[in-house]
């Protein structure tokens, strides 16, 4: 390793670090730091190497205290206030109405500004890129859902610079679009032209960056694939454009016409990085986009300067002044994906000997990226799909090399001369892309895989990384032994008698994870909202998977109600499962084929289950809530979901003693009577509501009560997934919260 290497590699280290603390320290230990740095500068390589470590330690300790100051103050979390604000980049628009991000926010009446804000506003008026708005919003400081293998909302809220999200209330558009908004004006000039083909907004993707332009159909189909960096503008397509643009101009450069006296190089360089750039901000200038743009740059800069880069440098120099510019852009999936997306081509296709077929350097390609990969969308929960080698060597050059430059050209026409024809030819091309795509994602199954630990991910790493090197042939064997933490992960099932209960933290809302040695059980499993955000697909499934369920014994539906029973098709559609049960199977979606609730007794792996099914006349549909009771030698597990004090009356005669009690009907105050409580005499009462709920779940009185009758309560809107481990030898124990679990800097408390 070169002595800059090592410096960049050090910088990068320390620009790193503090994400992966749970709490930043003081910025009075920048002074020790940049004390010692200062020092170590005057010693050799190593000493300098830990300097540079230091140094951006210390920057980025700086850049996240200012930006963790940005964020809602907390005497305005939760309240409804009156801001002023302007619209921020291209709106979304979504089955209810409208999110968008807004800027340059103030209260109205006040000169102090507010974080940038990400707002929804239901049923909404449209709203346009650069309009002055104002807003009565309801707001809360940047939380999300916190369970094993889920995608974490504060992360991304955190590196997109956005400091609370808010729901509107209603709104009053104060002004017009200013200049900044003309890349709605562009919007809105495409979207005519493209009218007259069927699905034609798609280009908008391309042209635009403006996601909002796929439906949820078409993304199924992209992630099935493997194509979904296709439709978004990536450092795919401003590389390519930029290679495009270089050879062109090369090629017109050496026209006896065009002769140009001067080194083409210094011509065609630059002509390759405007085109890129003038494309870059034609897209929003995304952070994708950004880092394209900047390996562009350093491309051009170095070719100019000595005319034989080193791809592996500009590579870490590109990766070291983005994280610079924001040490925060880490937490970002694309961050990752993007950048070892270069870099295992740079180390997998490097030291190669010649090949002279095109399509042979091609397929390379795309299997170092295939493999190379892999690891990654492991840590970041993403599945791969498994036509995505074979689609990606077709779809790419049919998107680089004919939809993209056709549709680039027919916006540059449209706009000089009015003529669509070009940009409508660009959309009838892509249209016959997705309809290919949408046949392969017919029978293309998408890979799930669990992420194996730290120790175990990083031995897959080594493996695939092996499997790229010029000495895959000698280091097959171990590569392969490498990557079986990935195929065949260890997971920590509990033992014969053992019982292992996970409530997911699904909002208001309830998922519940029963597992023994060799079964699992879903009870409900969380909602589907309005907006069409599935918690069964986007919370509850990644726990399941983290968990190392490959299919569920039982799914039992405890009533039909959307917050218990909305995202259970999801799951079901995703995961083998042997039986559904629920105790209203008539409102459920007939694909579940739900069995009635009625009483039964079974025993899994030592473990004994009952059902209680209500048999209250005309009940109404909380009372018709399928009771599970859950016995090991060691304590037991009451799940009521959403039954009344009138159900809960009736069950006093079936119920036992239990360790854990699931609150019914989330603390309602139309539950957990004195009678039911002393009856069942839990050590843990569970409440699974969402923070600060319209509902005011759980109800203080019932909190009261519980403390009353010496029950310890637990929160899953502050604590996260909850888990505990009953039977065996050992009492049982509330193992752990998981928000307290994976804390890091940037969760809420």
């Amino acid at each position: 390793m070169s002595d800059l290497r090592l410096l960049l590699v050090s910088l990068l280290a320390g620009l790193l670090l503090p994400l992966c603390l749970s709490q930043l320290p003081l910025l009075w230990w920048l002074v020790p730091l940049l004390s010692a740095a200062l020092l170590l500068w005057r010693l050799p390589l190593a000493g300098r190497g830990l300097c540079c470590l230091l140094c951006g330690l210390a920057w980025a300790l700086i850049f996240h205290h200012l930006a963790m100051a940005q964020r809602l103050d907390q005497a305005l979390n939760g309240h409804t206030v009156q801001l002023e604000g302007r619209i921020a980049g291209l709106p979304e628009q979504t089955e209810t109405g409208w999110r968008f991000q807004l800027e340059s926010v103030r209260r109205q009446g006040s000169a102090v500004p507010l974080p940038d804000l990400r707002l929804h506003w239901w049923g909404g008026e449209p709203v346009a890129a650069g309009e002055l708005w104002s807003f009565e919003t309801r707001l809360r400081r940047p939380r999300g859902l916190s369970n094993p293998g889920s995608f974490d909302y504060e992360a991304w809220l955190y590196a997109s610079g956005t400091g609370g999200v808010g729901s509107v209330r209603g709104g009053k558009r104060l002004s017009l679009s200013e200049s900044s908004s003309w890349r709605e004006a562009l919007r809105a000039r495409f979207s005519l032209a493209l009218a007259p083909v069927p699905d034609g907004q798609r280009l908008l993707a391309l042209l635009l960056g403006d996601k909002s332009s796929l439906r949820d159909a078409d993304w199924d189909v992209l992630q099935a694939t493997g194509t979904s960096h296709l439709m978004v503008i990536s450092g795919l397509h401003v590389g390519m454009l930029a290679l495009t643009v270089f050879w062109l101009t090369r090629q017109l450069l050496r026209w006896g016409r065009f002769a140009w006296a001067w080194p083409q190089l210094w011509l065609s360089a630059p002509v390759a990085l405007a085109a890129a750039a003038a494309y870059a901000v034609l897209s929003g200038l995304g952070v994708p986009v950004q880092r394209a743009l900047l390996m562009c740059a350093l491309v051009c800069c170095v070719q100019l300067w000595q005319r034989k880069p080193s791809p592996s440098l500009i590579w870490l120099t590109a990766l070291v002044v983005v994280v610079a510019l924001n040490p925060a852009a880490p937490l970002r999936a694309g961050f990752w994906l993007s950048f070892m997306a270069v870099g295992v081509l740079i180390f997998g296709l490097s030291g190669r000997l010649a090949r002279h077929s095109v399509w042979a350097r091609w397929g390379s390609a795309q299997w170092v990226v295939y493999l190379g990969l892999w690891p990654w969308l492991v840590l970041w929960g993403m599945p791969s799909s498994a036509s995505a080698l074979l689609v990606n060597l077709v779809a790419i050059p049919c998107l680089s090399l004919l939809v993209l430059p056709l549709a680039l050209l027919g916006a540059l026409v449209e706009l000089l001369t009015g003529w669509p024809l070009f940009l409508q030819y660009a959309a009838v091309a892509l249209s016959l892309l997705f309809d290919a795509l949408a046949w392969v994602a017919g029978f293309s199954p998408l890979l799930h895989f669990a992420f194996p630990g730290w120790w175990g991910w990083l031995c897959a790493l080594a493996g695939s990384l092996m499997l790229l090197s010029p000495l895959t042939r000698l280091l097959w064997l171990p590569a392969g032994l490498c990557l079986l933490p990935l195929l065949l992960p260890d997971f920590q099932r509990p033992e014969h008698g053992q019982l292992q209960v996970t409530v997911l933290d699904v909002g208001q809302g309830l998922a519940i994870h029963v597992q023994t040695a060799e079964h699992d059980l879903l009870y409900d499993a969380g909602a589907r909202l309005s907006s069409g955000f599935d918690l069964g697909e986007a919370g509850v499934l990644p726990a399941l998977l983290a968990s190392g369920v490959s299919r569920l014994d039982m799914l039992l539906i405890s009533h039909a109600d959307n917050d218990h029973a909305g995202g259970a098709l999801a799951i079901h559609q995703r995961l083998p499962v042997d039986r559904v049960i629920s105790g209203e199977p008539d409102r459920l979606a007939p694909d579940l084929a739900a069995e009635p609730c009625r009483p039964q007794h079974w025993i899994w792996d030592a473990v004994s289950f009952e059902v209680l099914s209500n048999t209250l006349q005309a009940a109404a549909a909380n009372d018709r809530s399928c009771v599970l009771q859950i016995t090991t030698d060691q304590g037991s597990v009451l799940l009521p979901g959403d039954i009344r004090q009138a159900g809960e009356y009736q069950l006093l005669p079936a119920l036992r003693h239990a360790s854990v009690l699931l609150a019914p009907h989330h603390g309602s105050g139309s539950s957990s009577s004195y009678a039911f409580i002393r009856q069942v005499a839990p050590r843990w009462v569970v409440f699974s509501a969402g923070a600060n709920n319209r509902y005011g779940h759980p109800h203080p009185k019932v909190v009261a009560r519980y403390r009353e009758l010496a029950v310890e309560p637990v929160y899953t809107a502050g604590s996260g997934a909850v888990r505990f481990r009953l039977g065996g030898q050992a009492e049982p124990e509330l193992s752990w919260h998981w928000r307290e679990k994976v804390r890091r800097f940037w969760h809420e408390q």
